[in-house]
């Protein structure tokens, strides 16, 4: 009986529900049929046909006529498009601003997007694709391993960057296998036919998220507040612009926001839901009910762990949404339980007490909470590959890469009010916030939240004051721990932009409503003042999106002077203006000047010629023919005030991209030197910059002078410490030396700052008989400094670029040294000996030898040396020695005419007797061929 009783009372009560809900809709759709504001885009233009009923209006008549039947009231055409027009309308004007010319410009960090994207499909497409890895301890990853690619741990951006490769790959017809085509792409530079698809995922999202907070905003408030809120971030400047590159912030911000309000509707708007009943069997319609009653949860579990994948600081969403449940059981506790929900437990436990019945909302918040969480657990690790087969090292990257990027200030300072910061401080984000936003929002701010602090002296308070206050907590949270962080950005404080909007949407709105009212005596229909106010709204906005238009990072508060204002105040520029830089270069003409430039990855998808990328690195920064700077490389001084200087006092600038009154990129002539070098400093003392020889990159020959250009850094180092280069063998042996001086358009040594570019110049004598072949370039500079025993200090050189080439001089003359024995004898038909020495000391000879190559023969050419004594017997012997000790001998063949000059240290046995020795030379080729070196000494103890 009791069961029986208890079904019925169930069907009763939802009948009663289906009943109330109907109720409501039929209201619902009574109240929009009598008020316009249901429908924004309705009553717009049903004002623009200028009649004062809809059959009579000849835009409904037309649209009527489209719909094949007699009245539009009765169009099925008319009721879908009169139902969902403002969900069309606004993912318009979402998508448009954010799509028209998507492929302008790149900014700084997203080719790393388009790669990481690149091995993140590669991965996926092929278990025995290799890459490198995140992963402590493992050198290379494979297959499904690659999709974690970084710490943030932005999934979200990479499967948005995989929807282009392919959108693209079936745009060209698929030419080859996805896997083939993908891992084909070059990404820096970055083919900029890839950008626009590479950037259509996220705009596409974030248009689409824009009209799913709108249709989740008006279920909380209303109509008018969510179409006005959603128009606000639609159209907002600085959200367009980060939602127009492949990243991830406005990813993350789209899916944090839509979690919020799931999770607000879900224990705001549906706070009555029955609690959760346990000791009772478990059914399938009552698990299907169970589900159903919380597909809002499910829904902010799903988004908060596509958040959770898009990035790290999106984990403040766990306190917030359990701060959203603890507010609805603030609301709930005291309120009595429904008898049937008080069957569910034991006899004595029924008396719906207020412990009882704090103890049910209790249990059931705990539950949800960690449903919700179990949901956003599911999803994080269904939508990564990564964590199917390492989720504990995929894990541990995320959090120990989240954490260096945190701990950190950023790595070129930020400009912040006139000033460069490691870390700008707890009103970075406030100032940076301002400028950012738009005047409307500014004035909604003033108008919301007046009435909202009266609001809170009134008992009891509604939802939409809850709400506020909710979002006013996340709103003053996420920004306390984003300030707390040492790096900071603009764009990371993102996902506050949208609820400022919206709160601003309600003082807005409540503006409106306060002038409709006083209207209403002087006016016929006041009513049309929201979609007049949704209209010069929208107009205002075109007029601060469109001057700024395709770039929209370069927009400022123009209450605050605009973008000339922002330039006192915030970092600007994030690579926009850089494509016009290229394409003035571009329209100069082949041949195309190698450029060294700032944010090279922006750069070069849009020059044609050769980039070379600088950030401190003034050695580089001298290598190109022309040099780009940029806005906040000067904002910030970086590398230093000295670098800009050096450019600034020789050259001027070919071209000025002004953005907005604003210079954002300076073109300047540079010096074109053929070889650089990054990292070479001795703190405190100078750092190498660079070099070139002024006759340019040919062979050097024997007996010629040679002129070179050194570049160096002041850090400290004593102007009387010369620099110098030496051209030394394989054995380390040095050739030849030449130093330098400084030239005399250097400052005066008295004027020299740290950071000082200073140029030398000096020459370099080879020597007949330094045998052709490839030597090691060194370059240094002496010192007395007592921790240098040596005398003098050398940097490291790249390998590639310090390989000197030796040539051939068949008309070089040799004066033998008076030192020298002369031989002038053959050995075999390939050398002439022309003389030899010898110095020895206690247990080693180091004989000394000049040759004359007869015929062209390889570097690689040995030969053997015996040690005979009084008695020509051979007491010693030393084997293929090599004439020259150059680097890669293999690859050098010796002419005719060429002199070798050969040095060998050879080291004699510890049991050789006291008495007389001489030397003899055999050929390597042929023992019989013999020559006596006529070096005789006696060894002695």
């Amino acid at each position: 009986m009791n069961a029986e009783r208890e079904r019925r009372e169930q069907d009763e009560e939802r009948e009663k529900g289906e009943r109330e809900g109907c109720e409501k809709y039929e209201e619902r759709e009574k109240e929009s049929k009598k008020n316009l504001f249901f429908n924004p885009f309705f009553a717009f233009f049903s004002r623009l046909s200028l009649v004062s009923h809809p059959s009579r209006s000849p835009f409904f008549a037309f649209f009527s006529r489209l719909s094949l039947v007699s009245h539009p009231s009765r169009s099925p055409f008319f009721a879908f498009f009169s139902r969902f027009s403002s969900f069309f309308v606004l993912f318009a004007f979402a998508l448009l601003p954010r799509l028209l010319d998507l492929g302008q410009f790149l900014t700084a960090d997203e080719f790393l997007w388009v790669d990481r994207a690149r091995n993140f499909l590669a991965g996926i497409t092929n278990p025995a694709f290799e890459c490198d890895t995140r992963i402590p301890a493992q050198l290379i990853a494979h297959g499904l391993e690659c999709t974690l690619r970084t710490g943030h741990p932005g999934v979200t951006t990479m499967w948005s960057g995989v929807v282009g490769f392919i959108m693209r790959w079936l745009w060209e017809g698929r030419p080859m296998p996805l896997h083939e085509y993908v891992v084909a792409v070059a990404t820096n530079p970055l083919d900029a036919s890839f950008i626009s698809w590479e950037r259509f995922g996220v705009v596409f999202i974030t248009a689409l998220s824009i009209v799913a907070m709108y249709g989740l905003t008006r279920r909380l408030f209303n109509e008018a507040i969510a179409f006005m809120a959603a128009l606000l971030m639609a159209l907002n400047p600085f959200h367009i612009a980060l939602s127009r590159v492949i990243h991830h912030d406005a990813l993350s911000t789209s899916f944090m926001i839509l979690s919020i309000l799931c999770a607000l509707i879900y224990w705001g708007e549906l706070h009555n839901l029955k609690p959760h009943r346990f000791l009772k069997p478990v059914r399938f319609e009552r698990v299907y009910a169970w589900l159903y009653q919380r597909r809002w949860l499910i829904l902010s579990g799903i988004c908060a762990g596509l958040a959770f994948l898009s990035k790290l600081p999106s984990l403040f969403l766990g306190p917030m949404v359990a701060l959203i449940g603890l507010w609805s059981v603030s609301r709930s506790v005291g309120q009595p339980v429904s008898e049937s929900a008080s069957q569910s437990v034991s006899p004595s436990a029924r008396q719906p007490t207020f412990y009882y019945s704090l103890f049910i909302i209790h249990y059931s918040l705990f539950l949800d909470g960690l449903f919700w969480f179990a949901v956003s657990i599911t999803t994080f690790i269904a939508m990564w590959p990564a964590m199917w087969v390492i989720p504990l090292q995929t894990i541990e990257v995320v959090f120990f890469l989240g954490s260096q990027y945190s701990s950190g200030g950023h790595a070129k300072g930020n400009f912040f009010w006139g000033e460069v910061y490691s870390d700008p401080g707890l009103f970075f984000y406030p100032v940076t916030w301002l400028y950012r936003t738009t005047p409307f929002v500014m004035i909604g701010l003033l108008a919301a939240i007046i009435p909202w602090l009266k609001s809170l002296r009134r008992q009891p308070r509604d939802n939409m004051t809850a709400y506020i206050g909710l979002i006013f907590i996340f709103i003053c949270g996420y920004t306390l721990m984003m300030s707390v962080v040492a790096k900071k950005q603009e764009r990371y404080l993102l996902p506050i932009y949208p609820w400022l909007d919206l709160i601003a949407a309600i003082g807005l709105i409540n503006l409106i409503n306060h002038f409709k009212i006083r209207l209403t005596p002087l006016l016929p229909t006041p009513y049309f003042l929201l979609p007049t106010s949704y209209f010069l709204l929208f107009t205002f906005y075109l007029l601060l999106l469109f001057p700024n238009y395709p770039y929209y990072f370069t927009y400022a508060n123009p209450l605050l002077g605009g973008l000339k204002g922002a330039e006192q105040s915030i970092t600007l520029g994030w690579g926009e203006g850089l494509d016009l830089a290229a394409d003035y270069l571009n329209q100069q003409g082949p041949p195309y000047p190698r450029v060294t430039s700032w944010y090279e990855s922006t750069f070069a998808p849009f020059y044609r010629g050769e980039t070379i990328s600088y950030s401190e690195e003034k050695g580089k920064a001298l290598a190109g023919d022309m040099i780009t700077f940029y806005v906040n490389q000067k904002q910030r001084h970086f590398p230093d005030d000295a670098f800009f200087d050096y450019f600034e006092s020789r050259f001027q600038p070919l071209k000025v991209i002004t953005l907005h009154n604003v210079d954002h990129v300076w073109i300047y002539p540079s010096l074109g030197i053929d070889h650089y070098v990054t990292d070479q400093t001795y703190t405190g003392i100078a750092s190498l910059l660079a070099w070139q020889w002024q006759q340019g990159d040919k062979p050097l020959l024997p007996g010629q002078a040679v002129n070179f250009d050194l570049y160096w850094e002041y850090l400290g180092k004593e102007p009387q410490e010369q620099f110098f280069m030496q051209l030394a063998d394989t054995q380390g042996r040095v050739w030849t030396e030449g130093a330098s001086a400084l030239v005399a358009n250097n400052p005066p040594v008295n004027k020299w700052r740290s950071g000082e570019i200073l140029q030398e110049q000096g020459i370099l004598t080879v020597p007949v008989g330094m045998a052709a072949g490839a030597y090691q370039l060194q370059i240094g500079f002496h010192t007395q400094a007592e921790a240098v025993q040596k005398g003098y200090l050398l940097f490291t050189l790249p390998v590639t670029e310090s390989r000197i080439m030796v040539g051939h001089q068949p008309t070089a003359t040799l004066t033998l040294p008076s030192d020298v024995t002369v031989i002038n004898q053959k050995l075999g038909h390939d050398l002439t000996l022309l003389g030899a020495k010898m110095d020895k000391t206690a247990r080693m000879i180091k004989p000394q030898l000049f040759w004359r190559v007869e015929r062209a023969i390889s570097a690689t050419f040995e030969a053997h040396v015996g040690l005979m004594n009084a008695q020509d017997e051979a007491k010693q012997a030393w084997f293929n020695l090599t004439l020259a000790e150059i680097y890669q001998p293999e690859q050098t063949t010796w002419q005719p005419g060429d002199i070798i000059q050969t040095q060998w240290q050879l080291d004699l046995l510890p049991d050789l007797p006291n008495e007389s020795y001489h030397l003899v030379l055999v050929l390597g080729t042929d023992i019989k061929q013999t020559l006596p070196l006529n070096l005789e000494f006696k060894l002695k103890d």
